[in-house]
């Protein structure tokens, strides 16, 4: 009997894969670090094809023990980092390394023909945007790499690879392909923008386009060998990650939030329909979801607190590695252990990177103002996390304005195990703030939609309707609300004083 839904998320650094029963919940979660992206020239992110399939493979055998067996997978959904591109040829063996979305290789490109004075029909389409956006790279295809770019039968993404694999079916999806300003208003391919950029042949290498909950074909005979899944095993065709990161995480209806704290902080808000005057500050890709929209933005939240760790916690560090403890555990251990767990006077710009979803704050700076001889360490870390929560919730004003109102956040991600985070951000947003019991919300989006592909749900409403697995709930606290909308004016005020000083 098929009692479970597999779902699996192809990440740059790692595969994962996840059983769930037929409530939603969590039963078994698989890793595997995938091959690091290689960068043999200045600009190029890449990785092997059929490498990346034999860690999905391995990842999936990771999942089988005497209580979960193939026999009992109702279907498979995918996931997987949007950007990029995948080629294959006719017969579907990889025209060349799978390009990744942290490629700059068109940007390197458009400097040197900038400085030339050549390509300028391109620089003036492309002006400066998203440099792994399908037309984008197509266009550096056919002037660098013509005899790959006359081989491609298909253009992929990450998790319509593995599906192929899987399947032996190509097809693109709609969620990556709003992503890469590939679709009219009626979800359709509209490519037209391949013409302007001298690509009409490249209309032909895009396969036929399906939805995240449309089955797309079986597990084949051959994959089945290879991953241990069943022959015949329906498969969905999936999504892009942040949008089946919003749908296992039970966002399904416009006003609902999920944020993660991961190496990027996101803000993923379920909109009805696309906000022309937010798009600046927030980037906008089809939902995971049916007849809904995805609006995002955030910030360089997991790198700036590394960042933050190694230059100013090296203590805490070392004492880590000495105690097999782990850093983030011993530094809040010790802001939580402080005379008012760290409050002060201390407020922290935790700009390492630009925050580009912020109006006027486009070339911040990191700092921290107001420490004095009488400032403690348990204070300026505080300060940090403050600086982090601010920045997160200002983001989320902007998406704020594309709907009526947001109820609560859901927060997922490696951040939302901090016990600082938690109460900051329900005390900065004035929201009650979710921590879900979900490791992998972007491969339970994945399963779930492969459960309505599959006839287990009848539709997103049916799933809408599953337990939401909440393990916490952090409510606004008064005093603390106080405190940090005190701590938010400060970080406003400070910024528009200082904003002279950082170009």
């Amino acid at each position: 009997m098929c009692k479970y839904l597999m779902g699996i998320d192809r990440g740059t650094t790692n595969i994962k894969a996840a059983v769930y029963d037929l409530d939603g919940k969590e039963i078994k979660v698989s890793s595997r670090p995938c091959e690091k992206v290689k960068s043999p020239v200045r600009g190029y992110a890449e990785q092997d094809m059929e490498q990346m399939w034999r860690d999905v493979s391995e990842a999936v055998r990771m999942l089988w023990d005497d209580e979960i067996t193939p026999d009992q997978i109702a279907a498979v959904g995918l996931g997987g980092q949007g950007g990029g591109m995948f080629l294959i040829d006719e017969s579907g063996e990889p025209v060349r390394k799978g390009i990744v979305s942290l490629d700059t290789r068109v940007a390197e490109a458009a400097r040197v023909w900038r400085r030339e004075g050549s390509h300028r029909h391109f620089l003036e389409l492309w002006n400066d945007g998203n440099p792994t956006v399908p037309a984008a790279l197509l266009y550096w295809m056919k002037e660098f790499e013509y005899e790959n770019y006359s081989r491609a039968r298909w253009i992929l993404q990450s998790k319509d690879w593995i599906r192929y694999k899987l399947t032996g079916e190509a097809y693109y999806e709609t969620t990556d392909a709003s992503n890469g300003f590939l679709l009219d208003g009626e979800e359709r391919y509209c490519l037209d923008i391949l013409d302007k950029y001298g690509l009409e042949e490249a209309k032909e290498m895009f396969p036929p386009l399906l939805h995240p909950w449309d089955q797309a074909g079986c597990v084949t005979e051959k994959a089945a060998a290879q991953t241990g899944l069943r022959p015949g095993t329906p498969v969905a065709a999936g999504g892009h990650d942040v949008a089946m990161v919003a749908f296992g995480s039970g966002c399904i209806r416009s006003g609902q939030l999920t944020t993660v704290l991961g190496t990027f902080g996101l803000n993923l808000l379920v909109i009805d329909r696309p906000h022309i005057m937010l798009e600046r500050f927030a980037k906008v890709v089809l939902s995971g979801s049916k007849d809904c929209y995805l609006m995002m933005n955030g910030g360089n939240t997991g790198g700036a607190t590394e960042w933050f760790l190694d230059t100013f916690c090296g203590a805490e560090q070392l004492l880590a590695e000495q105690s097999a403890r782990n850093v983030f555990e011993i530094v809040e251990d010790e802001v939580l252990k402080a005379p008012h767990e760290g409050r002060g006077d201390v407020v922290c710009h935790p700009f390492v990177e630009p925050p580009f979803t912020m109006e006027g704050w486009e070339h911040a700076r990191f700092g921290l103002f107001g420490v004095t001889a009488d400032t403690t360490r348990p204070q300026i870390i505080r300060s940090f996390y403050e600086g982090v929560a601010i920045e997160m919730a200002l983001s989320l004003r902007t998406l704020a304005q594309a709907v009526e109102e947001i109820d609560h956040m859901r927060l997922i991600g490696g951040g939302a195990s901090s016990r600082l985070w938690g109460q900051m951000f329900a005390d900065t947003c004035r929201l009650p703030v979710q921590i879900m019991d979900i490791r992998e919300a972007g491969c339970r989006g994945a399963a779930l939609n492969a459960g309505i592909a599959a006839g287990i749900y009848a539709d997103h409403e049916d799933v809408g309707r599953l337990d939401a697995s909440v393990k916490h709930i952090y409510e606004p606290q008064k005093e603390g609300v106080r405190y940090m909308a005190d701590k938010t004016k400060q970080f406003l005020e400070l910024g528009r004083l200082v904003r002279g000083t950082w170009k």
